[in-house]
């Protein structure tokens, strides 16, 4: 799978013009898992500190980097948002290998969950800027053409409007161009500039180049390149460096990593259980020790300092929900009957209606004497 319309559902403006924001991804994990119809309720904006456009962003937002998953009960007539394996295992604010985002790895990690076809991204606009856009500096206007030029290629849904391409390109600038501001206040907008893929081109505010990352950590390198090679079902014992920096999908157009930063990571004194590097025939090679879902889940282990369920969770589990169809029913039910008991009476409402319409009567009489309009 190498083109837009294979790797991509065509999902456009369903961040409502919201980029992700400092702590959405955990609330979207930690309020799923607590009430997994949490994104329905009219409440929600209330519960989630945020206005209503911003719930349907956070619950998008979650779905889209595989930490949350839609899941539609039987005779029920919403689907309800379900943490995954993977979200639960990493952001659960109890047991959760990093429940507030705060290694750079776990940053590194929703950026490559995002982009991968396994079996579909739902960020086509970004998907189609790291993998198939060619220009290394641009304009806005620039990769908006280009990718509108390449939905067309598509049929059905692969036919957005304009202005709502407008809206995914500011969205995708966003999310990734760094202000220049200060880290902090970048962090706190947008965890994933972080990453430092993107910036402004200096002197010219609206032009934006590509460029390396300053580091990744090795373990963090390695998933990715196995997740890559799972993903395209790759057998063999060895892999060409070339293959892992220039195919479509894999790390080194997603992560945008410089072929001397590949040999020098994979090169690690820690990675080594897992490969080694080898240039014998004229190319260099990574040989592969070890089975590659193996490799994806241990080298999480060893990253997180987690324990082999956990690591395994996080490495395979994004598509697989915490709740099944039955489990949702179950949990339901459980919220139904704690809303029930939570509600008054009707005798507890009537009493409440005549102790307050009593209070007001009484405040209103006592306003009048302050007045001297009773005596």
């Amino acid at each position: 799978m190498d083109t837009l319309q294979e790797c991509c559902r065509p999902v456009f403006g369903r961040h409502e013009t919201f980029h992700p924001r400092w702590g959405w991804f955990s609330k979207s994990v930690f309020e799923a898992k607590e009430n997994p119809y949490v994104f329905q309720n009219q409440d929600a904006p209330l519960l989630l500190g945020v206005g209503k456009n911003m719930v349907r962003a956070i619950r998008y937002w979650g779905e889209a980097s595989t930490l949350l998953k839609e899941v539609k009960p039987p005779k029920e007539r919403l689907a309800a948002a379900s943490p995954t394996r993977r979200g639960d295992a990493l952001l659960d604010p109890n047991a959760g290998a990093d429940p507030y985002l705060e290694l750079t790895g776990s940053l590194w990690l929703l950026h490559w969950w995002m982009l991968q076809p396994a079996p579909y991204s739902m960020v086509p606009l970004a998907w189609y800027a790291f993998n198939v856009f060619r220009p290394q500096e641009f304009n806005a206007s620039d990769l908006e053409q280009a990718f509108f030029e390449e939905c067309l290629k598509g049929v059905g849904d692969w036919k957005p409007v304009q202005n709502t391409l407008i809206r995914d390109s500011s969205c995708f600038l966003r999310t990734y161009v760094a202000t220049g501001a200060s880290q902090i206040d970048d962090a706190l907008d947008a965890p994933l500039r972080q990453l430092g893929l993107l910036s402004t081109v200096p002197g010219q505010k609206r032009r934006f180049r590509f460029q390396s990352p300053a580091l990744i950590e090795a373990e963090v390198v390695l998933y990715c390149c196995a997740d890559y090679l799972v993903n395209i079902q790759h057998s063999a014992s060895t892999v060409s460096l070339t293959r892992l920096l220039k195919e479509v999908n894999s790390p080194g157009r997603i992560l945008k990593i410089r072929e001397d930063q590949l040999i020098r990571t994979l090169s690690e004194p820690s990675l080594s259980t897992w490969i080694d590097l080898s240039d014998s025939i004229g190319s260099m090679q990574i040989v592969l020790k070890a089975d590659l879902r193996d490799i994806r889940w241990q080298a999480l282990r060893q990253y997180y300092n987690s324990t082999d369920q956990q690591a395994r969770a996080i490495a395979d589990g994004g598509q697989k929900p915490l709740y099944a169809s039955s489990t949702l029913i179950e949990r339901l039910e459980e919220l139904k009957r704690a809303r029930f008991r939570s509600s008054p009476t009707t005798a507890e409402k009537s009493l409440g209606s005549c102790k307050n319409d009593l209070l007001q009567r009484m405040e209103f009489s006592a306003a009048l004497v302050e007045a001297g309009m009773r005596k």
